[in-house]
């Protein structure tokens, strides 16, 4: 247990590593690359993705996530499981290439065909690394992960931005998409020491869908409800439309990649490993769901807050559009950042029927929202999105979750009641000093200032109020070395908060 708790603080410590320096990666080339193109130019692609991002999770067929489960997995399992992915991937190139007439009908717009074949390809590339990475997760060896995931960005980003300066348009977009996997097929393929043998098993191919099969049938539910807010405003609102609450839609979720993204590639094979203790899943989700409150809920309530002068400067005034949607859509992140971690614990205790169950449920409550929000346009949709999860989401899925580990709801709540009042007072704090002492400054000012206030409300609160889901995030930073640094030690002390 003690090398599968050391593996686990060292997967997190490589893994954040890579979020945090992968999404700063992006989020500084998608503000370089929004500053070239136009909305319109981000919803062309927006409407492709909608339509091959499914596609490559199918090609998975959620045998990625069986290796990780399984601990009794072959290398018969693994070969088999190697070239179904292979040929699922090519089919599925195949057919949406030839379906691109189709998907450009659908939204009416003669620029998607062509951009439907070209991202295709990423489909059967994306299916080349499904078995490596799935052994490099159940192993929990992401000090690899984190070389094949910083590679494979920066260059697509490189790229991409070659191609925007030289007028390609959508088409840097496109190219990055196809680099990204092209590159990350290469890496991973250099950096892992599995390689395919000339076998196949059907029997074992059957044996793990058994857990996947479910999982297939979630995915794509949860995919189409997750996603049919994009794919109605697509149809019925056009390209630009779409690229707005596409960047407003990714803007709220840089915090749940960064945080609830990165725990969950590490808590599932975790979790997974000590199925068998009720007590011990029980204690390391909730350590793991207040951490992620403690860190997420700050996040989303200052963005919302500070959203209007994010935009603009970050972004430019043509994105104005953009600022509403982020203010309530962060609303919306908040409570998917803690309420999404209940797939850990169907998946490691191998309940994808559960899940399965609970997709369609979601599924259904997010496509009446968008029918019912669609209304007031884009931002009735957005309200509709974040009050739906809120009112009829949370509580089904954390009940589900709860009787598997014997957790009550309650106390799932409770758990994160200190951040989510240490975050509340920081964003009112800086709402009123945003409105009645700097609502005459510039953007820059207000932005530059603010930030750096938020943060320190915000620890000064949860130090002071001695939260203990900061005990457990700065018993993490400790041990991962930061106790060997001085000035660290005594920013994480309890005494420092007097001092101040």
């Amino acid at each position: 247990m003690e090398n599968l708790r050391h593996r686990t603080l060292s997967g997190l410590g490589w893994t954040g590593g890579t979020q945090v320096l992968g999404q700063a990666l992006q989020l500084a080339i998608s503000v370089i690359l929004a500053r070239q193109l136009s909305p319109r130019e981000f919803g062309l692609i927006g409407m492709v993705l909608v339509f091959t991002v499914l596609a490559s999770s199918l090609s998975n067929m959620g045998l990625g996530a069986s290796i990780i489960q399984n601990r009794a997995v072959s290398n018969l399992h693994l070969n088999s499981i190697f070239w179904l992915n292979i040929t699922v991937g090519s089919i599925l190139t195949l057919l949406f290439g030839l379906a691109a007439p189709l998907v450009a009908s659908f939204y009416d717009e003669p620029a998607v065909q062509l951009l439907t074949v070209a991202v295709a390809i990423t489909i059967v590339l994306n299916s080349l690394n499904i078995v490596q990475e799935a052994l490099l997760d159940k192993s929990l060896s992401f000090r690899t992960k984190f070389w094949v995931d910083f590679i494979s960005i920066s260059t697509s980003g490189v790229l991409a931005l070659v191609m925007a300066w030289a007028g390609a348009g959508v088409w840097c977009l496109v190219g990055q998409l196809i680099c990204a996997a092209a590159i990350r097929v290469v890496v991973m393929w250099r950096m892992s020491n599995w390689r395919p043998g000339i076998s196949f098993e059907l029997s074992a191919v059957k044996e793990l869908m058994q857990f996947g099969g479910p999982l297939v049938v979630y995915t794509i539910i949860n995919y189409l409800g997750t996603h049919f807010d994009k794919l109605a405003i697509g149809r019925l609102m056009g390209s630009s439309a779409l690229g707005i609450y596409n960047l407003a839609d990714r803007l709220m979720r840089l915090p749940l990649t960064n945080v609830t993204g990165l725990t969950h590639t590490v808590m599932f094979p975790a979790l997974s490993a000590m199925q068998e203790d009720d007590d011990a899943v029980k204690r390391v989700y909730l350590r793991a769901n207040r951490m992620i409150a403690l860190l997420t809920f700050p996040m989303m309530i200052g963005l919302s807050v500070l959203a209007e002068p994010a935009i603009l400067v970050v972004y430019g005034d043509k994105w104005r559009g953009t600022i509403e949607l982020v203010q309530i859509l962060c609303f919306a992140g908040m409570y998917q950042s803690v309420c999404n971690t209940a797939g850990w614990i169907f998946l490691s205790r191998g309940r994808t029927d559960i899940l399965l169950r609970l997709g369609i449920y979601t599924a259904f409550v997010r496509m009446a929202g968008v029918f019912v929000g669609y209304r007031w346009g884009v931002i009735g949709i957005a309200w509709a999105y974040m009050l739906g999860g809120y009112f009829f989401i949370c509580y089904p899925t954390w009940f589900a979750a709860g009787r598997l580990i014997h957790l009550r709801v309650r106390d799932m709540v409770r758990n994160m009641v200190g951040p989510l009042c240490c975050a509340t007072a920081m964003g009112v704090l800086i709402w009123i000093s945003d409105e009645w002492v700097f609502a005459e400054q510039s953007k820059w000012i207000r932005l530059v200032v603010q930030v750096p206030c938020g943060i320190l409300v915000y620890w000064f609160l949860i130090q002071w109020f001695q939260l203990e889901a900061w005990g457990d995030v700065r018993m993490v930073l400790l041990e991962k070395g930061g106790g060997r640094n001085r000035f660290i030690r005594w920013l994480l002390s309890n005494d420092s908060i007097a001092k101040s």
